[in-house]
């Protein structure tokens, strides 16, 4: 047989080895974007510490917050006011009335470095900085009617919850404008929990009784871990699928819709402290359609930004919700048993006591 030796000229060889290195670059791409995405995945935080302050260690109203929060797995600590130093964590006043101005300052130094406070019950009459509470004594309903509207508090929550109580004698809050209400009584409508950001410090109030309610709740559990991570700066998340106009404002149906379809999502901080991780995971039999994550911030948090990728970060979107200090994450849908991990980077955060809100979405994303 004769051979024939075709020379070939390295310009042949230029299209196919181009395509080659694009497909292995982009294969290459996509599995350390997988591998990323699952060496982010996290464990949460742990529950913040509890301290529960009161003048009689005797008190009645005190042993069934502790009671309460170590049913809702926080592990509280009980200290009498006269023993009390604010070191970490947070801090429940519980039946006192006043608190000595020496450390009224103190209290104020410690939410300034990240410390939280909350009242149950009636509130001290002590001013902590700009921080001021007050309430009249009152009678409670028979029923507790939680809000239906989208808030830190009420993260995960079936929304609408009502939960019954025995009546009996309670504080009833004086409001005002700053405040966000998040549980009523059915029928005076006087405010059972509450919370508030004044100058980057987190308070909230409970005019609970927990010897009152005539079962165990667990989505009152829910709500007591999802409102004492806010107040301790810890960044907390909520759900919700559908048409997009209600995926992204989290109406109730939507967060409702996200439940039923088993829709899972979770924020945790990294590592890295300006890096969040925000995971979406389709544990239902159908796609979801605009599946939407609600970030509550850490506190002083003024932008922030989609990071990673173009695979990490492929078909979200941010959006900022400045005025409570929150950020959004959508997709235009999720595939069954699909799970994505994406990152969130704090760009910059607000130093000091200033007010200011700031956008929340960074340039860039």
């Amino acid at each position: 047989m004769a051979r024939h030796d075709v020379p070939i000229d390295w310009k042949h060889l230029l299209l196919p080895g181009l395509a080659l290195t694009i497909v292995v670059i982009v294969g290459a791409l996509a599995i350390w974007s997988f591998v990323e995405g699952r060496l982010l995945v996290s464990q949460p935080e742990p529950l913040p510490k509890i301290t529960v302050v009161t003048v009689d260690p005797r008190s009645r109203l005190a042993a069934a917050w502790v009671r309460l929060l170590t049913r809702a797995e926080m592990n509280p600590t009980l200290v009498p006011l006269e023993t009390f130093d604010p070191i970490e964590g947070v801090v429940v006043f519980c039946d006192i009335a006043e608190i000595p101005p020496r450390l009224a300052d103190l209290l104020e130094e410690f939410v300034h470095r990240g410390g939280a406070l909350a009242y149950v019950g009636s509130p001290p009459r002590t001013p902590i900085g700009p921080f001021h509470l007050s309430a009249d004594p009152g009678m409670s309903d028979a029923l507790i009617k939680f809000g239906e509207n989208a808030s830190p508090v009420l993260a995960r929550l079936n929304p609408g919850l009502a939960l019954p109580v025995r009546p009996g004698p309670v504080s009833l809050l004086k409001e005002s404008p700053r405040m966000v209400v998040d549980a009523r009584w059915a029928n005076n409508s006087r405010a059972v929990a509450m919370h508030v950001e004044i100058d980057g410090g987190r308070y909230l109030w409970f005019g609970l009784d927990p010897d009152a309610l005539l079962r165990d709740e667990s989505q009152l559990m829910v709500l007591l871990r999802s409102a004492f991570r806010w107040v301790a700066g810890q960044p907390v998340s909520d759900g919700a699928v559908g048409a997009p106009q209600s995926a992204k404002t989290l109406t109730p149906d939507a967060r409702r819709e996200a439940r039923q379809k088993g829709f899972a999502f979770s924020v945790d901080r990294s590592p890295n402290p300006r890096m969040l991780t925000v995971r979406m995971i389709n544990g239902g039999g159908i796609p979801l359609p605009n599946p939407t994550v609600k970030v509550w911030m850490p506190p002083r948090v003024t932008k922030v930004a989609l990071a990673g990728n173009v695979f990490m970060t492929r078909r979200a979107t941010l959006s900022g919700d400045p005025a409570e200090g929150a950020c959004l994450i959508s997709l235009p849908s999720l595939t069954r048993n699909e799970d994505r991990v994406l990152k969130l980077e704090i760009v910059e955060r607000r130093s000091g006591r200033s007010s200011g809100t700031g956008s929340y979405t960074s340039p860039r994303s």
